[in-house]
């Protein structure tokens, strides 16, 4: 997919950005549910509390704006002291005790778990409940990677750095893979390389979301044909550090931005084309701002 010039013949330098830059469906999907329940509370009790386990994505300025608005972001549900309220799950999941625990202390839960993060989740019970030692190729910290950890209800072996894990020790013969959502489909091929020597059966589930694959190739695509990348999205957004990755291996000057009072004009010194790409968290305005930024000067 090639990337659309937004200010051909306007300006001497060329700003090229990506088409799947922005909001992906699992992030634009749980900030509808979030504002509908918002507009409902509002209408009908406004006195019901809205909360957010945890940032509903990871964009400090949207987080910013929802707090505005009335939400609430705790990072575990024992820190609401209300009788009652509503508790939103965010895109990336959590595991059955959250719901339970939902449950038992009265509150509506608002499920605004990604569809391709429920999928892992599913993938991951299936192969535990067939009896495969089961590798997560994903960050262990992550949000995404605990829910699915404890959605499958066994151990599993998370992996995420090739070199930093000792596979031959670590595996059985009987092994099932699957991926967080946001990593990258080659890292993914090298761990299932890695483990074809060790083990007698492998089962491997690409779960990676096919929107996070075209948002990778686009970057590095467009990352080859510029002089430089700016690279939109939290600083606590995975796949918006995964973008950065890809460009900065294609040998290409990258930065990453929340806003555009990031951007340095020093940056531009000789440069005659910039490529712009964002993450799945970044809402469409503040790209709109970063390329205005840029013209400008």
């Amino acid at each position: 997919m090639l990337p659309r010039p937004l200010n051909k013949g306007r300006y001497s330098l060329d700003i090229l950005g990506a088409k799947t830059a922005g909001f992906c469906f699992g992030v634009r999907r749980a900030l509808e549910l979030v504002q509908g329940a918002l507009q409902t509370t509002t209408q009908h009790n406004p006195k019901i509390p809205l909360y957010s386990l945890g940032p509903l994505i990871h964009n400090p300025r949207v987080v910013k704006e929802l707090a505005e608005k009335g939400v609430k972001v705790v990072s575990a549900i024992d820190e609401i002291s209300a009788a009652s309220g509503k508790i939103v799950i965010r895109s990336h999941g959590a595991g059955p005790s959250i719901y339970q625990t939902a449950a038992r202390r009265g509150l509506e839960i608002i499920d605004a778990t990604c569809p391709f993060v429920k999928n892992v989740q599913q993938l991951g019970s299936f192969l535990a409940q067939e009896g495969y030692q089961i590798i997560i190729f994903g960050e262990k910290d992550h949000a995404e990677v605990k829910g699915v950890l404890e959605a499958i209800g066994v151990p599993a072996l998370v992996v995420n750095n090739l070199q930093d894990t000792d596979l031959a020790s670590q595996i059985t013969a009987k092994v099932g893979i699957i991926s967080q959502t946001t990593q990258e489909t080659s890292r993914l091929s090298q761990l299932v390389a890695a483990i074809i020597p060790y083990a007698k059966e492998l089962r491997v589930f690409n779960t990676i979301c096919s929107a996070t694959s075209e948002r990778q190739r686009e970057t590095a695509e467009l990352s080859r044909r510029v002089d430089l990348m700016i690279v939109v999205g939290g600083r606590n957004s995975a796949n918006t550090s995964r973008l950065v990755e890809i460009s900065r291996n294609h040998g290409t000057n990258t930065y990453q931005v929340e806003s555009a009072t990031e951007i340095n004009p020093d940056w531009f010194h000789k440069i005659n084309s910039v490529g712009i790409t964002a993450g799945a968290s970044t809402p469409d305005e503040q790209i709109a701002e970063i390329v205005a930024k840029i013209s400008a000067l």
